[in-house]
Protein backbone atom coordinates (compact mmCIF):
# COMPACT_ATOMS: atom_id res chain seq x y z
CA UNK A 1 0.00 0.00 0.00
CA UNK A 2 1.55 3.54 -0.85
CA UNK A 3 0.94 7.34 0.64
CA UNK A 4 2.44 9.86 -1.60
CA UNK A 5 2.53 13.34 -0.85
CA UNK A 6 3.68 16.24 -3.70
CA UNK A 7 4.86 19.61 -3.12
CA UNK A 8 5.97 22.29 -5.78
CA UNK A 9 7.56 25.48 -6.24
CA UNK A 10 8.68 28.01 -8.75
CA UNK A 11 11.88 29.75 -8.44
CA UNK A 12 13.20 32.58 -10.27
CA UNK A 13 16.08 31.29 -11.01
CA UNK A 14 18.31 28.98 -13.88
CA UNK A 15 17.39 25.01 -13.21
CA UNK A 16 21.01 23.97 -13.30
CA UNK A 17 21.34 26.73 -10.07
CA UNK A 18 18.21 24.91 -8.75
CA UNK A 19 19.43 21.78 -9.15
CA UNK A 20 22.77 22.20 -8.11
CA UNK A 21 22.20 24.27 -5.00
CA UNK A 22 19.36 21.62 -4.00
CA UNK A 23 21.21 18.31 -4.34
CA UNK A 24 24.19 19.91 -2.41
CA UNK A 25 24.01 17.41 0.61
CA UNK A 26 25.31 20.22 3.15
CA UNK A 27 22.72 22.52 2.24
CA UNK A 28 20.04 19.82 3.31
CA UNK A 29 19.95 21.18 7.40
CA UNK A 30 19.07 24.90 5.34
CA UNK A 31 16.24 23.49 4.00
CA UNK A 32 14.81 20.50 5.24
CA UNK A 33 13.55 22.31 8.60
CA UNK A 34 10.87 19.54 9.81
CA UNK A 35 6.88 20.22 10.83
CA UNK A 36 5.45 18.59 13.85
CA UNK A 37 6.42 15.11 14.33
CA UNK A 38 8.36 15.01 11.30
CA UNK A 39 12.47 15.83 12.52
CA UNK A 40 14.52 18.59 10.73
CA UNK A 41 17.77 17.43 9.15
CA UNK A 42 20.81 18.88 11.27
CA UNK A 43 23.51 17.21 9.13
CA UNK A 44 23.76 15.00 5.61
CA UNK A 45 26.73 13.96 3.86
CA UNK A 46 27.82 11.69 1.31
CA UNK A 47 29.51 8.70 2.87
CA UNK A 48 32.24 8.61 -0.19
CA UNK A 49 32.88 12.53 0.20
CA UNK A 50 32.34 12.64 -3.56
CA UNK A 51 29.59 15.19 -4.94
CA UNK A 52 26.08 13.44 -5.23
CA UNK A 53 26.05 11.09 -8.42
CA UNK A 54 23.88 7.92 -9.05
CA UNK A 55 24.75 5.00 -6.75
CA UNK A 56 25.80 7.56 -3.46
CA UNK A 57 25.12 6.69 -0.36
CA UNK A 58 24.08 9.97 1.86
CA UNK A 59 23.88 9.49 5.47
CA UNK A 60 21.29 12.23 6.73
CA UNK A 61 21.03 13.23 10.52
CA UNK A 62 17.69 14.24 12.00
CA UNK A 63 17.07 16.00 15.11
CA UNK A 64 15.21 13.26 16.73
CA UNK A 65 18.80 11.82 16.96
CA UNK A 66 17.91 9.26 13.70
CA UNK A 67 19.91 8.64 11.10
CA UNK A 68 18.67 7.70 7.88
CA UNK A 69 20.77 5.91 5.10
CA UNK A 70 19.46 7.05 1.54
CA UNK A 71 20.78 5.64 -1.63
CA UNK A 72 20.51 7.95 -4.95
CA UNK A 73 18.74 6.12 -7.56
CA UNK A 74 18.72 8.93 -10.18
CA UNK A 75 20.57 11.41 -10.93
CA UNK A 76 20.22 13.23 -14.41
CA UNK A 77 21.40 17.07 -14.18
CA UNK A 78 19.30 19.26 -14.31
CA UNK A 79 15.81 17.37 -14.45
CA UNK A 80 15.63 14.47 -11.51
CA UNK A 81 17.11 13.36 -8.60
CA UNK A 82 15.26 10.36 -6.74
CA UNK A 83 16.44 8.53 -3.62
CA UNK A 84 15.48 5.84 -1.75
CA UNK A 85 15.55 5.77 1.99
CA UNK A 86 16.91 2.53 2.97
CA UNK A 87 17.18 2.01 6.87
CA UNK A 88 17.73 3.91 9.84
CA UNK A 89 13.93 4.34 10.86
CA UNK A 90 13.33 5.44 14.40
CA UNK A 91 10.06 3.43 16.41
CA UNK A 92 7.38 4.22 15.59
CA UNK A 93 7.82 5.41 12.08
CA UNK A 94 9.57 2.15 11.71
CA UNK A 95 6.57 0.15 12.16
CA UNK A 96 4.79 1.81 10.22
CA UNK A 97 7.02 2.66 7.10
CA UNK A 98 7.81 -0.72 4.83
CA UNK A 99 10.11 1.85 2.52
CA UNK A 100 10.09 5.34 1.52
CA UNK A 101 11.12 7.59 -1.65
CA UNK A 102 11.76 10.65 -2.94
CA UNK A 103 11.66 12.07 -6.49
CA UNK A 104 12.49 15.67 -7.25
CA UNK A 105 11.54 17.39 -11.00
CA UNK A 106 13.02 20.11 -12.43
CA UNK A 107 11.39 22.20 -15.06
CA UNK A 108 12.36 24.98 -16.93
CA UNK A 109 9.67 27.74 -17.41
CA UNK A 110 10.66 30.85 -19.30
CA UNK A 111 13.67 31.95 -16.74
CA UNK A 112 12.34 30.40 -13.85
CA UNK A 113 12.25 26.47 -12.42
CA UNK A 114 9.42 24.70 -11.23
CA UNK A 115 10.25 22.15 -8.71
CA UNK A 116 8.17 19.39 -8.01
CA UNK A 117 9.05 16.75 -4.94
CA UNK A 118 7.02 13.75 -4.70
CA UNK A 119 7.32 11.63 -1.91
CA UNK A 120 6.37 7.91 -1.32
CA UNK A 121 5.57 5.52 1.91
CA UNK A 122 5.25 2.24 1.63
CA UNK A 123 3.16 1.07 4.22
CA UNK A 124 3.11 -2.77 5.43
CA UNK A 125 -0.82 -2.95 5.95
CA UNK A 126 -4.36 -1.56 6.43
CA UNK A 127 -3.53 -0.61 9.97
CA UNK A 128 -0.27 1.48 9.41
CA UNK A 129 -1.55 2.95 5.70
CA UNK A 130 -4.57 4.59 8.31
CA UNK A 131 -2.34 5.57 10.71
CA UNK A 132 0.13 7.50 8.25
CA UNK A 133 -2.39 9.04 6.19
CA UNK A 134 -3.74 10.38 9.45
CA UNK A 135 -1.03 11.35 11.28
CA UNK A 136 2.02 11.54 8.86
CA UNK A 137 0.75 12.32 5.97
CA UNK A 138 -0.14 15.86 6.78
CA UNK A 139 2.58 17.06 8.46
CA UNK A 140 5.38 15.64 6.09
CA UNK A 141 3.06 17.38 3.24
CA UNK A 142 3.79 20.81 5.35
CA UNK A 143 7.42 19.74 6.09
CA UNK A 144 8.16 19.33 2.05
CA UNK A 145 6.58 22.63 1.26
CA UNK A 146 8.14 24.63 4.10
CA UNK A 147 11.55 23.10 2.74
CA UNK A 148 10.39 23.99 -0.66
CA UNK A 149 9.81 27.87 0.20
CA UNK A 150 13.37 27.47 2.09
CA UNK A 151 15.02 26.55 -1.10
CA UNK A 152 13.00 29.24 -3.14
CA UNK A 153 14.55 32.18 -0.19
CA UNK A 154 17.56 30.64 -0.27
CA UNK A 155 18.39 30.53 -3.82
CA UNK A 156 16.36 34.11 -4.94
CA UNK A 157 18.20 36.12 -2.18
CA UNK A 158 22.08 35.23 -2.02
CA UNK A 159 23.94 37.12 -3.98
CA UNK A 160 26.21 35.49 -6.56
Amino acid sequence: MQIQTRSQVIIKAQIETVFDVSTDSQNLPKFFAGYQGIPAIVRAKNIDGLPLHEGSIRIVDNSDGSSIEEVIVSLQRPTLQQYQLVKGFKPPFSWLVRTASGQWLYETIDTKTKVTWNFDFEVPNIFAYIIVRLVVQRSFQQAQDICLRNLKEYIENRRE
